[in-house]
């Protein structure tokens, strides 16, 4: 008999936010003006544990519905028990709020802990479900944090569960394709990227939740090592509303007038990158490198590099060379003058800060490599090029971490794409990616040399590595980020660390996030983000082996079979055509999205690759290979057509890089409207082939 331990949370509904939801001084979330919902992947893991608990016929196995939050959390525990829960828990404590993914996962493992010895007398056959991730944070880290602090393996990305054999068998999703893995032991942690088929409440069995008593545990009962703000290891140090888009979100009323309008589009594009970590020069400078030791014009924030000058300023006006010499005097002068600025503490910091030279963190900056089949994924390249830049301006060298087996050969493309030191990690066990192994083998190499910042790409893989890697090594994590900089917090005492910016609430607000507590930073990047440099083959490095003892109960999973996307694409074409769910069907996608590639490569003269929605792949309309998006490949065509596609994050997440966006849709309220450049409403059987032949007509 197994049981069901399924994490829940409660979410504002971010469908709903608005201009007024925002703080306009500081642009955080007003989360008082949103509802709160359940979220939607979480609602989707409950219905996939009782999917599992009917299919295993496990009659005498409980569903426990366990979330962490405020008083108000009971709601979202509620709606658990009248779909299919028969217990719930509610850890609730004021010291647990401000808590990072450190610092949620933490209580809720030793949460976890305490329902197993007094919920369920002990027994470990168990499976711990939750979604993927959470539309408030984005991050996808509480789940495999929560593995590494109970020692559990982790499934990752799963879409679906057959009980075969007295097992399970999860059919999860990797990067290019699929897997069927079985869980080595149980328990294990199961996350779930995709489940269609929703639960509802009956009447009586809303009545009947409305009656349970809901089990209320507290940070005392719990007894956890991290909690709330002082237990966490990153703080966010600014959140603000996005940049108004540079998407010119424009309705065109016809099919002839897109095709002119692509058509002048492609002619006049420069392929210049719009979003992101664009291509800008980091150009921070250490503190004791600069002309001016007073110079702090590098500060985390606009305010602080403005209140420094005007303190470097007042300095040198009063005479003043070395901090050391300064008087109460010249003291009462800049506070005299510094009026509303600033007062007499935040002086006292900026002159601490000035005496600060000498950086926070040391050691090199560290690549994780990620590849396949003896090839390694381009997301590699695109981190190995920002680190050079992160490290040329720290004066380190770059490291990057290649785990695997036979994988010593890539070494020299690493080296020429920019990397110094490359630290190999071989082992018969490593042949195929295990979370459990390689948590195991990075984290002790890792450990053994310390380098100040550790990236890794935000694939399915590395967004289930990292989190274990990091909670293991005692490390704060940033997931999914768009900008990374090295800059000072000098009233902090902090100078040279890395600034990571990411999205969060799907896109509708953005962090600035720092590390704290930590040996190392570390963070993951969103493909297609960062630039890779040219490689250069005459470049040299060093090849470093470390060596980790590996055993049989190192590895979490059976991997029963993979499968990859065959064939070949050239997603470096200039145009790519993308069909979705609303192709309806196979004929559709082949008929129309290869018609529309035809019209274009002939009027255009350029290369034309298919592409496709993750749900238009698992609807079979063509092969994975072909996926673009978060789980699929991040691409940056000069022109991207999305025909049937909805606009989901994680699909738009792998064309933000994009030149032009072209989007086609029935539905009015299709959220790709808001994200794209240019947009007809109507279906694809009758407006693809209008579109067709006004790119064929001649001119």
């Amino acid at each position: 008999m197994s049981n069901y331990i399924v994490l829940v949370k409660q979410v504002p509904d971010i469908t709903q936010i608005t201009d007024n939801a925002f703080d306009p001084e500081t642009g955080t979330l007003i989360r008082t003006r949103l509802a709160n919902v359940i979220n939607e992947l979480d609602a989707q893991a409950l219905a996939f544990a009782n999917r599992m608990k009917q299919d295993s016929d496990d009659k005498d196995g409980k569903i426990i519905a366990l979330t962490m939050g405020p008083p108000m959390a009971e709601e979202v525990l509620r709606y658990s028990l009248s779909r299919c829960a028969d217990m719930a828990v509610l850890l609730t404590d004021r010291m647990l709020g401000g808590a990072d993914t450190v610092a949620t996962a933490n209580p809720l493992a030793y949460a976890v802990r305490k329902i197993v010895k007094e919920i369920l007398n002990g027994d470990n056959d168990y499976y711990l479900v939750s979604g993927m991730q959470s539309v408030d944070g984005d991050t996808a880290q509480v789940p495999p944090q929560i593995a590494e602090e109970l020692g559990l393996g982790c499934i990752a990305y799963a879409t679906a569960a057959e009980f075969r054999n007295g097992r399970f068998e999860f059919t999860r999703i990797i990067s290019g394709g699929s897997q069927v893995v079985a869980a080595g032991k149980l328990p294990v942690v199961i996350t779930v990227a995709k489940y269609d088929y929703p639960l509802f409440a009956t009447f009586a069995a809303t009545r009947r939740a409305n009656r349970m008593q809901i089990i209320n545990w507290n940070s005392a009962d719990i007894k956890a090592a991290h909690i709330g703000v002082k237990g966490s290891k990153t703080s966010v140090i600014r959140v603000f509303p996005p940049g108004k888009s540079a998407r010119k979100c424009e309705r065109i009323s016809n099919p002839e007038s897109l095709a002119k309008l692509i058509i002048e589009n492609f002619k006049k594009q420069s392929s210049q990158t719009r979003n992101g970590d664009d291509a800008r020069t980091n150009g921070y400078i250490l503190p004791n490198r600069r002309a001016d030791k007073f110079d702090r014009s590098f500060e985390s924030t606009k305010k602080e590099n403005d209140d420094f000058a005007f303190l470097a300023d007042k300095l040198r006006k009063s005479g003043v060379s070395e901090i050391s010499r300064m008087d109460e005097n010249v003291r009462k002068t800049i506070l005299a003058e510094a009026s509303k600025r600033f007062h007499k503490k935040a002086l006292e910091d900026m002159l601490n800060g000035l005496r600060a030279t000498e950086p926070s963190f040391d050691g090199e900056v560290w690549v994780v490599a990620e590849h396949n089949d003896g090839a390694i994924h381009p997301a590699t390249f695109e981190l190995i090029g920002k680190s050079r830049q992160l490290a040329d301006s720290l004066e380190t060298k770059v490291g990057v971490c290649l785990a695997g087996l036979n994988v010593k050969p890539m070494a020299k493309e690493l080296i020429a794409a920019g990397a110094d030191n490359i630290y190999i990690i071989e082992d018969k066990l490593l042949g195929e990616f295990d979370p459990g192994a390689y948590r195991k083998v990075i984290a002790d190499c890792i450990g053994a040399h310390w380098p100040q910042i550790v990236l890794f790409a935000a694939t399915p893989r590395g967004r289930t590595l990292a989190p274990m890697v990091s909670y293991r090594l005692g490390c704060g994590l940033t997931a999914d980020c768009t900008a990374l900089d090295i800059r000072d917090r000098s009233r902090k005492g902090q100078i040279a660390i890395l600034l990571q910016t990411r999205p969060a609430l799907g896109g509708n607000v953005m962090a600035t996030i720092c590390t704290k507590n930590s040996r190392s930073q570390m963070a993951t990047a969103r493909p297609g983000v960062m630039k890779k440099l040219p490689p250069d083959d005459s470049r040299t490095g060093k090849v470093i082996s470390h060596k980790v003892q590996l055993c049989d109960d190192d590895v979490s999973l059976q991997i029963l079979k993979t499968e990859l996307g065959s064939g070949e694409v050239n997603f470096g074409a200039e145009v790519i055509v993308s069909g979705g769910k609303g192709m309806q069907n196979r004929n559709n996608y082949e008929r129309l999205v290869g018609s529309l590639c035809t019209a274009i490569g002939n009027r255009l003269g350029t290369q034309v690759e298919r592409g496709a929605s993750r749900a238009a792949v698992e609807q079979g309309f063509i092969e994975r290979i072909h996926q673009v998006g978060q789980t699929g490949t991040a691409v940056g065509p000069k022109l991207y057509l999305a025909l049937g596609i909805s606009g989901a994050i994680q699909h738009m997440i792998g064309i933000a890089n994009a030149d032009t966006i072209v989007a086609v849709n029935s539905d009015p309220n299709a959220p790709i409207f808001k994200q794209c450049d240019y947009y007809i409403i109507g279906t694809v059987e009758e407006t693809v082939p209008q579109l067709v032949a006004a790119l064929t007509i001649k001119e």
